[in-house]
């Protein structure tokens, strides 16, 4: 009786991470080395020295899809196609600023593309 409800609880309990893993998977969208939460995807204003005046996409990501511990924060502006990183942070707690120069993304299947194309793309509440 003892062995029958330890292996249910092995069992029930592996269930239980699948499902959870499987749901984390779903949130994430990887492009090469950057997945990204289309949860944390928003239209606002950056706060950024040298930023656009118009809203601009902001995001939190991460650099691997198994590695969660550098996050980075990233702007897009759909209009001009332009991209950057804008804080990185190796905790996921603190962040430290980057180097917040736009990038010109080009219309080719670079996963940078195909990143803006996507973050772009999403609907924004």
């Amino acid at each position: 009786m003892i062995k029958s409800s330890s292996i249910c609880l092995i069992v029930i309990s592996t269930l239980i991470s699948v499902n959870t893993l499987s749901a984390r998977a779903e949130k994430l969208r990887c492009f090469v080395d950057i997945c990204i939460d289309p949860s944390s995807v928003e239209s606002t204003k950056s706060d950024i020295p040298g930023a656009p005046s118009y809203p601009v996409r902001t995001m939190i990501g991460t650099q691997q899809f198994s590695n969660e511990k550098l996050q980075v924060q990233m702007e897009v502006n759909c209009n001009s196609r332009e991209f950057r990183t804008v804080r990185v942070s190796e905790d996921g707690e603190n962040w430290s600023n980057f180097d917040p120069r736009w990038t010109l993304v080009d219309r080719s299947n670079s996963y940078l593309s195909r990143l803006v194309d996507f973050t772009c793309q999403l609907a924004i509440e």
